[in-house]
């Protein structure tokens, strides 16, 4: 009951002060309270310059953390796409047998090298949660070549133990990609968090323009009443220069979160589907030759084949259905598909010589097939289609983000510079008035 009465007691107080300021101002002669409506003007004005440069920072900055966060959400799928294609060459080498030839070797060891690469420059874009989990994927990458070497030092001498290190081998690189997913999720997640602190980011500009053109409004209008003065000319122009400020500053600012908006939801989501599908299309072609590898024993990765196949063939027709990007790539795979049934059936008949030489070498007795099945060559088409399309789209995406930020330098600029006239006009518009009582 005490605090109660306390706490009412101080309100009374508050409020019996702000009416006898009230009183006071209304009180005042005019000379004062056009000093305290230059002072508030000018003082609103001066907010609006910082506070008008700081939401145009925010957005700005918002925009360049999704750019960077999409550049490396690219990064990180890329080195996926470059482990499992490293996996696949190396699966369809130990198919072969023997001798693998020197363009593999060179083929495989530059997937490594540029996996490696892209590895230590995704560590330096990450956070700290994404960089710990990139460590853990570089020394898996380290485990994985040397298993892929152990399988090959036996697959030349001819030691069927060097299938054993092939599988070893996959394993590792599956856990290593699962990482990598998982820091393209978290990645995915920054892109959106930074596009929503972008919109969210106009509030304090709004907020401070309006203000300052209440300010005016109600100042003109009462130097109008008060002075019999139609219009006051460095008031009306402030005003009309408030009001360029959020029709243009809202303009400006809108667009650019719109462009941006745009990059992500377009080029960006088609270069991630498009990198989606590549990953997993190199992983159907190494689970291909592991069940070919495992000879009578190798249902469980045409399992993996199967669904991998799937996660291909859904990525790529929706790239193509909403973006119309990868229809081409689409269709090279599809051939692939058709191609790797006809290793298959050749291999559940029991011709297991002729299903490896249609996988590796795309032919049966040496002879190219007149169906126009050819696994290599049809892989290969999809390889190079889905890779133009994703440099196509990750650098369209890369150029649509610059193209949103550029404008919000100059924008950021102006409103500073429109604060500080306003406030200069505010200053002269009210000192014509005060030069009167002089």
């Amino acid at each position: 009951m005490a605090t109660l009465t306390r706490s009412t007691g101080r309100f009374a107080g508050s409020a019996a002060t702000w009416i006898r300021q009230t009183v006071a101002l209304r009180s005042a002669d005019s000379p004062t309270k056009l000093r305290l409506a230059m002072a508030f003007t000018v003082l609103a004005a001066l907010l609006l310059s910082i506070a008008g440069w700081y939401s145009i920072d925010r957005r700005d900055t918002a925009i360049d953390d999704a750019a960077r966060a999409a550049e490396q959400l690219i990064q990180v799928q890329d080195v996926r796409v470059q482990v499992v294609q490293a996996d696949s060459i190396a699966s369809n080498a130990y198919l072969v047998g023997g001798q693998e030839s020197p363009d593999q070797r060179a083929e495989y060891d530059s997937r490594i090298a540029a996996a490696a690469a892209g590895l230590l420059v995704a560590v330096q874009g990450a956070s700290s949660l994404d960089a710990t989990e990139l460590e853990s994927v570089n020394q898996r990458l380290a485990v994985y070549v040397g298993l892929v070497e152990q399988a090959r030092a036996n697959n030349r001498q001819g030691f069927p133990v060097g299938a054993a290190y092939q599988r070893q081998a996959r394993a590792v690189a599956s856990v290593l990609v699962d990482s990598l997913r998982t820091v393209e999720q978290s990645t995915r997640q920054r892109v959106d968090d930074s596009m929503a602190r972008a919109h969210r980011s106009s509030w304090s500009l709004i907020a401070s323009a309006l203000l300052v053109l209440i300010a005016l409004v109600v100042g003109s209008w009462w130097v109008a009443v008060r002075w019999r003065r139609l219009v006051n000319v460095p008031l009306a122009i402030a005003a009309v220069i408030v009001v360029l400020v959020l029709t243009v500053g809202l303009g400006v600012n809108g667009r650019a979160v719109s462009k941006a908006g745009d990059a992500v939801r377009g080029p960006l989501s088609a270069a991630d589907l498009v990198a989606q599908a590549r990953a997993a299309a190199f992983d159907a072609r190494s689970s291909e030759a592991l069940t070919l590898i495992n000879r009578g024993n190798g249902a469980a990765y045409e399992t993996e084949w199967q669904l991998s196949s799937s996660i291909v063939a859904e990525a790529l027709a929706e790239s193509c259905t909403t973006f119309g990007v990868g229809c081409g790539a689409l269709l090279s795979y599809e051939a692939y598909a058709d191609s790797h049934a006809l290793v298959r059936s050749l291999d559940d008949a029991g011709d297991w010589d002729q299903a490896v030489e249609l996988a590796t070498a795309g032919t049966l007795n040496t002879v190219v097939q007149s169906s126009g099945s050819n696994p290599p060559a049809d892989f290969e088409a999809f390889a190079v289609a889905s890779s133009d399309e994703l440099v196509e789209q990750s650098t369209t995406a890369a150029r649509s983000f610059e193209e949103a930020d550029a404008p919000l330098v100059v924008l950021r600029w102006s409103v500073a510079a429109a604060g500080l006239v306003i406030a200069g006009l505010a200053f002269s518009g009210y000192g014509r008035r005060l030069r009167e009582y002089r």
